[in-house]
């Protein structure tokens, strides 16, 4: 298994291969999938035109050198839990007038989130004036609690924000002198979004980099490594739930005050050609990423083959829906003369839950 397995994708969605190394050295190669949708006001899902691409790499949000992430790397082989991820977030006022402070609301499943979103506040005197109404705020690490002083100090658990020993935001546009986005406790970041591998607690999990580990482990990850480092989410944006049929509702985090829709579900099949057979597999989605702004929602999946030198190569990855005679002609390696290149037409690649 390497880098030679071809992909065949019959579908609209994005599908990747990426071969990393385990903590015991072995090869793994991830099948990765990113099948992006949009839903109305109402409800109605589509099939996004512009789907949200397979990430090899974190996509920054703003500068790259001091910002939050916006789109975490595909990359993990697992993902314990699944979980929801909103990018690029906005409050909007309710009834597109002006406020000073509001409740922005996420549900996904069994995840219910609340947060609080207040307008600019300023020092006044020894404390902090009234807030400034406004339209709409970026719910994000650069306007949560936390930050990087100008000695250096900073916020492990967010390092990007506002208030820590009086730090200023990371985002240039963020005037404000205290946290626009509040959780349940003033003193804790809180956020919707990415949650960097670099923070806490995220960081924790990552396993021991250490004199040992660099005596008999590197370049290999950690062996203590927890495979919840690979979970992007704030810890409570993550459920066994999260799956196709779910509900989702944002509240005031579209301009008309309430976004619903249900997590679609995935039927493209999956099948793995080795030198001496065709297995069945799939792609399990284990993030749900939205986009408020855009209207679209993003499944993300992935499957990790660890290498067994004893079993037949890996040769193709095919997804969608093939005709038997195409998957025999691929098996025997001979070249497929039928219609419509060997995809079978009529079948959906996705439907409502």
């Amino acid at each position: 298994m390497s880098f030679d397995c071809l992909l065949d994708n019959r579908t609209p969605f994005d599908l990747q291969l990426h071969v990393q190394t385990d903590a015991e050295g072995q090869e793994v190669t991830v099948l990765m999938l990113s099948a992006s949708f949009t839903a109305d006001a109402v409800g109605r899902l589509a099939l996004a035109e512009a789907q949200l691409p397979v990430a090899f790499a974190d996509v920054p949000h703003g500068d790259p050198a001091r910002g939050a992430v916006l789109h975490d790397a595909d990359i993990a082989p697992v993902k314990p839990v699944p979980e929801v991820i909103l990018a690029g977030a906005l409050a909007h006022a309710p009834g597109g007038r002006p406020a000073e402070r509001l409740s922005v609301g996420l549900q996904a499943g069994a995840v219910r989130k609340v947060l609080s979103v207040v307008g600019d506040r300023f020092r006044l005197g020894p404390g902090l004036g009234p807030p400034e109404a406004f339209l709409t705020m970026p719910v994000t690490w650069e306007r949560a609690r936390g930050g990087t002083a100008p000695d250096g100090d900073a916020d492990p658990r967010n390092p990007v924000g506002i208030g820590h020993a009086g730090a200023r935001s990371a985002d240039p546009q963020a005037a404000s002198d205290a946290p626009n986005v509040l959780g349940g406790r003033e003193d804790e970041p809180a956020g919707l979004g990415v949650v960097s591998r670099g923070w806490r607690p995220r960081l924790d999990r990552a396993g021991t980099f250490d004199e040992a580990w660099l005596a008999a482990q590197w370049p290999l990850a950690p062996r203590d490594m927890d495979p919840l480092h690979h979970q992007a989410a704030p810890d409570d944006q993550r459920h066994a739930s999260i799956g196709p049929g779910a509900d989702v509702v944002l509240v005031n985090l579209t301009p008309e005050g309430r976004w619903a829709f249900r997590v679609p579900r995935l039927l493209a099949p999956l099948r793995l050609l080795r030198d001496d057979r065709a297995e069945e597999a799939a792609l399990v989605p284990d993030t749900l990423v939205i986009e408020p702004e855009r209207r679209r929602l993003t499944l993300k999946a992935r499957l990790a083959l660890v290498a067994d030198r004893r079993a037949p190569r890996l040769r193709e990855a095919i997804l969608g829906h093939v005709t038997p005679l195409f998957l025999q002609s691929r098996l025997s390696r001979k070249a497929y003369l039928g219609p419509h290149g060997g995809t079978h037409r009529g079948q959906p690649v996705w439907a409502e839950a």
